[in-house]
């Protein structure tokens, strides 16, 4: 299974956000749609075997499987409503308990430590880093879990937690990307290597 955890410093972690002003009004919400449509759609289809975790602000965790997943549109706006939905439920959910939002689609009140913790032992945590060792040189391995940030770097408190989970950070190029083109190139290495 492919995974991806997108860290996101602004996005609201309540649902009183317009649909209609993702970046604005929802925190940069816009990023996190674009992010779950490049992790788990293709071209008239939702990839098998891939789940996205969106950490909110540090404090709010949304799991979204695209075996289960039903309702989702390629359209940022679908993404959001799902995200939406979701985070109606965050006041119900207790401590790192997940709760289910919507087909495919879990809230937990979980930070970046409690998440990477949750994950299974048997995946290797792999964080993009524009100083990390060159991906067009690296074999991916069988159950990898891509760690990426939003519009902002991860911090130092962050990048500490990472290093202590991660065996290794990896660069995708000389060019800076933004996180749902990211998503796409790794994709795109993992179905190379796989072919």
């Amino acid at each position: 299974m492919r995974q991806f955890i997108v860290v996101s410093h602004t996005a609201k972690i309540t649902p009183d956000f317009s649909l209609n002003d993702l970046p604005g009004d929802g925190g940069r919400m816009d990023i996190l749609c674009r992010c779950v449509g490049a992790s788990l759609l293709t071209s008239h289809a939702i990839r098998p075997n891939v789940r996205i975790y969106l950490l909110l602000q540090d404090q709010i965790t949304i799991r979204i499987e695209s075996s289960k997943t039903r309702y989702l549109h390629p359209d940022e706006r679908c993404i959001a409503a799902l995200i939406k939905k979701a985070l109606e439920k965050a006041a119900d959910a207790v401590g790192q308990i997940e709760i289910k939002s919507t087909p495919g689609i879990y809230i937990s009140k979980r930070n970046l430590r409690s998440l990477l913790t949750s994950i299974d032992p048997g995946a290797t945590f792999i964080y993009l880093n524009e100083d990390g060792f060159p991906s067009q040189k690296f074999t991916f391995p069988s159950e990898p879990v891509f760690i990426l940030s939003d519009h902002h770097n991860f911090s130092s408190s962050e990048l500490d937690i990472l290093k202590e989970y991660a065996q290794t950070a990896i660069n995708l190029g000389p060019v800076s990307l933004h996180a749902d083109q990211a998503i796409t190139i790794v994709h795109n290495l993992l179905d190379v290597q796989n072919a």
